[in-house]
């Protein structure tokens, strides 16, 4: 079995698996899609949880497939000695380290094989969702495919425009009304 960094640097290089990152990279196809309506950026209540849940579901599973073989990967700031966000159930080993270009501090990437199951993370995806973990992803090991949920949203990564293209006709009503996507 390849690491992570092997797989990951096949499709990404030396750019972190962190998707603020991802999106500064020139010809990668990416689009945004927002977790509520009305660009609404936490869920407040049970009815915006499972709002989040859904669109996680449905963006999950186009982009990445149902029962996929995928790498979980949290990021968090090195220099912490605790987390400052609620930590995965499950232990991910720490697979590389990133120095942050802008500021003076380094990024540690925790990585696990996982089979993509919006059912199992589905607690994930809410805590994603209300901003109380550090950047999380999940990333095909067969296509290379990115999807990254986040306070507000999740961006996506996928393999060729026309996959953003396809996603954006299908999900229109999620997408930002703001020219640049976010």
């Amino acid at each position: 079995m390849n690491s992570f960094e092997q797989e990951w640097g096949k499709f990404y290089g030396e750019i972190p698996p962190l998707a603020f990152e991802m999106r500064k990279m020139s010809g990668k196809p990416w689009v945004r899609f927002h977790a509520l309506p009305n660009s609404d950026r936490y869920p407040s209540n049970r009815s915006e949880r499972n709002e989040v849940r859904k669109r996680a579901t449905i963006l999950g599973n186009e982009l990445l497939g149902a029962g996929e073989e995928c790498w979980l990967v949290q990021c968090r700031i090195e220099e912490y000695e605790k987390p400052y966000w609620k930590p995965l159930k499950a232990q991910l080993a720490p697979q590389l380290r990133y120095r942050d270009p802008e500021d003076d501090f380094h990024w540690m990437a925790s990585t696990l094989p996982v089979l993509w199951d919006a059912e199992e993370f589905a607690d994930l995806l809410v805590d994603i969702s209300e901003d109380q973990t550090g950047p999380t992803l999940w990333f095909s090991r067969k296509t290379g495919k990115v999807f990254a949920p986040y306070d507000g949203g999740f961006d996506l990564f996928p393999t060729t425009e026309a996959e953003v293209l396809d996603l954006k006709q299908r999900h229109s009503g999620w997408l930002s009304p703001e020219p640049s996507g976010l």
